[in-house]
């Protein structure tokens, strides 16, 4: 009989009464872990795409662990509006609504598009690495500044950005 790994025991999750997080001045987030303060978190979703708001990691600034929140959901009102900025922070990613144009010059397409914070002209050095599509429809790209982009349901598009997208997926 195989065991299981105990993964949640494994892990250092942060009890939500124990902690309180804000912004600062510069609006950097700030941990307190009963009463020992933590400057300038990082924070980093484990699962970004299918579990958002859950096993957030809080990271110092030097980028070690200090312990991970099991559900963003079961912090205090204000923890939870200062974890959902600087996550959107972390994790800016314009939504694409419309295509403008692809073109490729030496197989590195060029993407012309409109977002939802303006207009954007990138690169995606490799389709099969920087272009994922998730349950079939929403469609996550990077480009070769590491930016990320979404296009929430491709089929909601106009026609033609609809057929940009079904000629790269």
């Amino acid at each position: 009989m195989s065991s299981l790994p105990n993964l949640t025991g494994d892990l250092s999750l942060l009890s939500p009464r124990d902690i309180r997080l804000y912004l600062d001045d510069f609006d950097d987030l700030t941990l307190d872990l009963r009463g020992e303060i933590h400057e300038r978190i990082g924070v980093q979703r484990a699962f970004p795409l299918n579990a958002s708001t859950k096993f957030i990691v809080l990271q110092n600034s030097d980028g070690s662990e200090i312990g991970i929140v099991r559900d963003m959901v079961d912090l205090d009102p204000d923890s939870r509006d200062a974890l959902e900025i600087a996550l959107e922070q972390a994790y800016f990613m314009p939504r694409i609504l419309k295509i403008n144009s692809i073109v490729s010059n030496f197989h590195v397409p060029t993407w012309d598009v409109e977002t939802d914070r303006g207009h954007r002209v990138f690169e995606i050095p490799s389709s099969k690495r920087d272009v994922r599509v998730i349950d079939d429809v929403r469609v996550i790209l990077r480009d070769a500044d590491g930016n990320r982009y979404e296009i929430v349901d491709y089929r909601r598009l106009d026609p033609d950005s609809i057929t940009f997208v079904e000629t790269i997926v």
